[in-house]
């Protein structure tokens, strides 16, 4: 298994394109620390780091990397690997109310 321990993945449960960026890194026996955005101060972090409630949002260096299409292709790149077409070509994200509930885009 490949762990990259400076990355940090923030998530929302039932999210469609945390799920994508998920089957990848299960396809690719990569593991990431994941940050549920519902627990804790989580998507208060998430939103003062980046500016928005967005997710998935892959963070790198101390930066957010969001759309699941972008998340794959960075992390195929780290892997020296291609990202699949389908993922290649499409992003997406959903944006999460504080609460519980979400708008995927």
């Amino acid at each position: 298994m490949t762990t990259f321990d400076d990355l940090k993945l923030y998530v929302l449960p039932g999210c469609p394109f945390c799920a994508k960026v998920d089957a990848f890194l299960d396809k690719n026996d990569v593991s990431i620390e994941h940050l549920d955005v519902t627990q804790g101060t989580n998507g208060d972090d998430l939103v003062r780091i980046g500016g928005k409630r967005q997710c998935p949002c892959l963070l790198i260096d101390g930066k957010p990397l969001y759309e699941s299409g972008d998340i794959i292709d960075y992390l195929a790149g780290r892997l020296g690997t291609q990202a699949p077409a389908q993922e290649a070509a499409a992003g997406g994200a959903c944006t999460f109310t504080p609460g519980g509930g979400h708008t995927c885009e």
